[in-house]
């Protein structure tokens, strides 16, 4: 795994974005095509953040090296919270080390896990071999997600388009929306921090919480070593 430079002045604004998805997870472009739109954009600093996965780090590693860019190696790791899932943005400047290495290890073993579930299920409505079709349509080895599922459910005719698939077999409460057992936030924000890492909330007013919940989402997680601002 490469380790990248990191630099940067607190008393520059840069213009960043450092949560990003590639196809290493459920992202549209490859990490080099990510990085290649990024400088076109004008960006000086990224974060590669895939779901529970930093395979993309390497390929776009290179490629903002070539850009220019200072890329900062990351992930966006899926956790719970009170039986609620909440996303966590691992930023990791020294690179994959530490306890990430094996915490990343057991966040691929529950989203195969979870893909063979979601496959069984779906065969139940009609989409046969709905494993190995979802595989075809990811293009690659990665743990599968719902859109690799939803992409299955499409090109097979099962349902005419990506919203039908998740409004009648993925969304939530729908048999595809399979929970997978997710560490509690506290020890996924203790695997970033003990690996160098900063530990951030991803968009946390996605999780239909209410003010005060969020509130005491956030001294957990500021408890646990989470940067909240």
């Amino acid at each position: 795994m490469l380790r990248l430079p990191y630099t940067f002045d607190a008393d520059q604004r840069y213009p960043v974005d450092l949560h990003m998805h590639s196809t290493a997870s459920d992202g549209a472009l490859t990490p080099t095509e990510l990085v290649t739109l990024c400088a076109e954009r004008g960006l000086t600093h990224m974060s590669l953040t895939d779901h529970d996965t930093m395979d993309g780090i390497e390929e776009a590693g290179r490629a903002a090296e070539q850009a220019g860019l200072c890329l900062i190696p990351g992930c966006e790791l899926s956790t719970r919270w009170q039986g609620v899932n909440i996303h966590v943005v691992a930023l990791m400047p020294g690179g994959l080390q530490g306890p990430m290495v094996e915490g990343l290890i057991q966040q691929r073993e529950a989203r195969i896990q979870r893909a063979a579930v979601i496959a069984e299920r779906l065969e139940k409505v009609g989409l046969s071999n709905a494993l190995e079709k979802a595989r075809f349509h990811a293009g690659s080895d990665r743990p599968l997600g719902r859109p690799d599922f939803a992409r299955a459910l499409v090109a097979e005719g099962v349902v005419p388009d990506w919203a039908s698939a998740f409004k009648r077999y993925l969304g939530s409460g729908k048999k595809g929306d399979v929970k997978a057992h997710w560490p509690e936030i506290s020890e996924v924000v203790g695997w970033i921090v003990e690996s160098g890492g900063v530990a951030v909330i991803a968009h946390p007013l996605r999780y239909g919480l209410t003010r005060r919940k969020r509130g005491l989402l956030m001294d957990t997680f500021q408890t646990a070593g989470g940067r909240s601002g």
